[in-house]
């Protein structure tokens, strides 16, 4: 009899097995994958162990997908429903011709095209089964956005020494002087400096004279795809940090040596539409 038991457990425990290993990817971890990710997309795979555009270097780990929808990217990159990314997965196994999943991933290289290295997969049905209605994955992704938005948010406003309400009067390209300590790299930022004219100080104090320099990058390299880039009469909410990227912290502005500030990372600059969510936020 216990034989019996012990047989039946068995065949049970394995049938169990084959299910889970069968299941899609579970979404109980897609809000920490969208946190994680600067690219999310639904595509269809299309080739397997192949690129889609010259210097991503090929490997059994490199498929080719083709864009069914982008749900999540950084301004600065180029991608749309149609495209093909190279995407470099983690169990190339997992993946054939026609595999629809979305895919949670991070910027790798950007050329004639985009290549991103995968950080999670979520199956989307696709043969036999019912599709899910058109919008139900972009719709979820965006609530689990909203709920991710708010926290980074949270944390980039606690982080920052100023948050503004301001204006963009100059942008002009800025060359470090010979005695700045700054690092030769391939990811070069070519700075640029923003002449902010501060209309309403949301947190820090008062700022001397109503104007700060904010320094950026004007490149979109990987290094800095997610820093925002700033144009003349631009308005909006300016998440300030001194500047300690760039080596050279203060600049001469009307005469007068000013601290210099930075807006790096993304969220770092907000449309005017969230001034009512910043105010809210701050006072939480």
């Amino acid at each position: 009899m216990n034989t019996l038991k012990f047989f039946l457990a068995g065949i049970l425990g394995v049938n169990l097995l084959g299910v889970a290993a069968a299941l899609p990817q579970a979404t109980g971890n897609q809000a920490a994958l969208a946190r994680q990710s600067s690219i999310v997309f639904a595509g269809t795979v299309s080739q397997l162990g192949a690129t889609s555009f010259v210097g991503v270097p090929k490997s059994a780990q490199t498929i080719v997908v083709r864009v069914d929808s982008v749900l999540k990217k950084p301004s600065a990159v180029s991608l749309k429903k149609g495209d093909n990314v190279t995407v470099e997965v983690k169990d190339p196994s997992a993946f054939h011709d026609g595999t629809q999943a979305t895919f949670y991933a991070d910027g790798w290289i950007f050329g004639a095209g985009v290549a991103v290295k995968e950080l999670g997969h979520e199956f989307r049905p696709s043969g036999g089964e019912t599709p899910k209605p058109a919008g139900v994955d972009e719709k979820a992704h965006q609530q689990a956005q909203e709920q991710i938005g708010d926290q980074e948010l949270r944390d980039r406003l606690n982080t920052a020494d100023f948050v503004v309400i301001g204006r963009v009067m100059d942008v002009r390209r800025w060359n470090a002087p010979k005695s700045a300590t700054t690092r030769i790299s391939e990811h070069d930022p070519d700075w640029h400096e923003a002449v902010v004219e501060v209309q309403s100080v949301l947190k820090g104090g008062q700022v001397k004279g109503n104007k700060v320099i904010v320094r950026f990058p004007g490149r979109n390299d990987v290094a800095w795809v997610h820093s925002p880039k700033f144009a003349k009469n631009q308005q909006g909410i300016f998440c300030l940090n001194r500047d300690q990227a760039s080596g050279v912290p203060t600049a001469m502005v009307g005469g007068r040596q000013v601290t210099v500030y930075t807006c790096l990372g993304h969220g770092d600059s907000l449309p005017m539409s969230d001034v009512p969510r910043v105010r809210s936020l701050l006072k939480n």
